[in-house]
């Protein structure tokens, strides 16, 4: 699986995007591993109440500064610091 990118919104008013993206070789894990723990990530990195979607390099827009991002469809929606369970908490939850 290519590696995949969290891009989000940096505040819910402003519109402004944000790209993240996770240490060490997760796309080389399972795919319920790797949308698990982006999952996770985009639930406590990204600020509470923040739409955020997942896109592969790959996938980017030849003028990603310039393209406005639609989170019609976001794969989530973040907590920020209102998260603040472990990654082992999450997968035993999600059955991961």
């Amino acid at each position: 699986m290519e590696k995949l990118y969290i891009i989000s919104e940096t505040s819910q008013s402003l519109g402004d995007t944000n790209i993240t993206t996770i240490a060490g070789d997760w796309e080389l894990e399972s795919d319920v591993i790797h949308f698990g723990r982006l999952n996770w990530v985009g639930n406590k990195d990204i600020p509470n109440g923040c739409r955020y979607t997942f896109v592969s390099q790959s996938q980017f827009p030849p003028d990603f500064e310039n393209f406005s991002w639609d989170y019609t469809n976001c794969d989530g929606i973040g907590s920020g610091s209102v998260y603040i369970k472990s990654w082992d908490t999450f997968k035993t939850e999600n059955e991961i």
